[in-house]
């Protein structure tokens, strides 16, 4: 049961949404993207909350463009969930399975199985204010399964959770979608939880999708400058072509010039060189070897960033380029402005499109 958007549009002031994805039986994808680049108005076209100016919406193969929200048998989880609080757990699950017109024996067959996957059983009389964030979380994402829908759509359902709950949140999810085929589209902010929750992560930006890739290859091999930033994966820098090898591309940059390995394809008009985050590292770092692909480089240590599991040094190289270096935890920090080493692995550098 194939989800399927060619061109779904819609034009909103400057912004242009155009929409086209593929996401198949059983398959989450994860939607990523800046604050304003449309992914919420994507899901709205989707569940035909918006109505699309023109495209294709395709649901296994039938084209349900024009279809009212209620024929698209499409279930959305809002950021605010938008449970029912004068139903108790039960009847909010089942609401769905009643509006379908499914016997009362079989909605509470099914809001039973759905509280055993949630390891909530015997909660389907508790009242929605006696719950908790995160049990109306998973009821909210309960009741939007509990009806078999032809999609699932997720918009940052567990943004307003903490750290550690969300994290608890996410493997229960992960359980839930076992229990459907359904393809389903989950919005997030969260890089560390699309990796998690998607099967394959679409960037998008400006109301078109980018780029898309399972979590691994977005993150280590991003195909464009808006993956590169938005993922964290490395720094990219505008660079010349010097010549060709068997060897690999040269090139020339802020950083001096380099080899790019041979199979990664550039834009002639403006070539874009990805560094990624661990093509980069301290002289001096017992753990790491130089190979015949890296080059040494110098600069001058500027400040470091402790963002908690990590610690980032930031140096200046020539002509003032600015880069981030990851190093152990336990790395001694230099004084500011003091000199450093570093090396370049050339073989894990690659192109990237503007």
């Amino acid at each position: 049961m194939a989800l399927e958007a060619v061109r779904l549009t819609k034009t909103y002031g400057e912004l242009s949404i155009c929409l086209d994805l593929t996401v198949a039986e059983g398959e989450t994808l994860a939607l990523v993207g800046p604050s304003g680049c449309g992914k919420t108005t994507a899901l709205h076209l989707i569940a035909g909350l918006i109505q699309a100016e023109q495209g294709i919406l395709r649901s296994n193969g039938e084209d349900i463009s024009r279809l009212p929200p209620w024929k698209r048998h499409i279930a959305v989880v809002f950021q605010d969930l938008a449970l029912f609080p004068h139903l108790d757990v039960g009847r909010n699950i089942a609401y769905g399975l009643f509006t379908q017109g499914i016997a009362k024996a079989e909605r509470q067959q099914r809001v039973e199985e759905m509280l055993r996957i949630l390891r909530l059983p015997g909660y389907e009389k508790r009242r929605i204010h006696a719950l908790s964030g995160g049990e109306r979380q998973r009821i909210a994402i309960a009741r939007a399964l509990a009806a078999s829908p032809r999609a699932l759509l997720l918009d940052e359902p567990f943004s307003s959770l903490d750290a550690p709950l969300r994290r608890d949140i996410r493997q229960e999810f992960l359980d839930l979608r076992l229990a459907s085929s359904a393809p389903c589209i989950f919005v997030t902010h969260d890089r560390e939880e699309a990796a998690v929750l998607g099967d394959r992560i679409a960037l998008m930006s400006a109301g078109r999708i980018v780029e898309t890739g399972c979590g691994r290859d977005v993150f280590l091999f991003p195909q464009t400058e808006t993956g590169a930033h938005f993922f964290g994966a490395g720094q990219v820098l505008d660079c010349t072509i010097q010549g060709e090898s068997p060897e690999g591309i040269m090139v020339s940059s802020s950083l001096g010039e380099c080899r790019v390995p041979r199979g990664s394809e550039y834009d002639p008009k403006r070539p874009l060189l990805f560094i990624p985050r661990d093509a980069l590292f301290l002289a001096g770092n017992h753990s790491i070897h130089p190979r015949g692909s890296h080059i040494a480089l110098r600069a001058l240590f500027r400040k470091s960033i402790f963002e908690g599991e990590r610690l980032i040094l930031e140096v200046e190289c020539p002509q003032r380029t600015l880069v981030r270096v990851d190093a152990g935890l336990r790395t001694a920090i230099p004084a500011p402005g003091s000199p450093v080493g570093l090396y370049l692995d050339q073989g894990l550098l690659r192109f990237v499109k503007p």
